[in-house]
């Protein structure tokens, strides 16, 4: 999906990139997308309408690029959003921050139980 990105990022069509890293490809891309737009002098302002799970992604991404405006974030008024991941302090956007852990990996683990509790009838659980 990085050459989605290379002909609006070198022809400035944009003032902001905002890669979905679900929809590009993941993390790797993302962070191909995100250099390639800072040679171009645009900052990244990621889409992100995920679960806490891919926020916590998301954030680790934008703290890893040095074009990083923004991060969107739609889903966290969902009720039981907050309630999704263990391992860290509630709720996970405080005052419009994320407080990224140190501990390996995105620093959190999936409740399964809320997750069952809250899935869509009929679709597959990870099984």
């Amino acid at each position: 999906m990085f050459e989605g990105f290379r002909w609006i990022l070198q022809e400035h069509a944009v003032s902001i990139a905002s890669p979905d890293l679900q929809k590009v490809g993941g993390l790797s891309v993302a962070r191909r997308i995100a250099e390639f737009a800072d040679g171009q002098c645009i900052p990244i302002a990621p889409h992100n309408i995920s679960s806490p799970v891919g926020t916590l992604a998301s954030a680790h991404y934008c703290a890893a690029i040095p074009n990083f405006l923004a991060l969107e974030c739609h889903a966290s008024d969902v009720p039981f959003w907050d309630d999704l991941v263990e391992g860290m302090p509630k709720p996970l956007i405080k005052n419009g921050f994320i407080q990224l852990s140190e501990a390996p990996g995105l620093g959190v683990s999936l409740n399964e139980a809320v997750a069952r509790r809250y899935a869509r009838k009929g679709e597959p659980f990870f099984e």
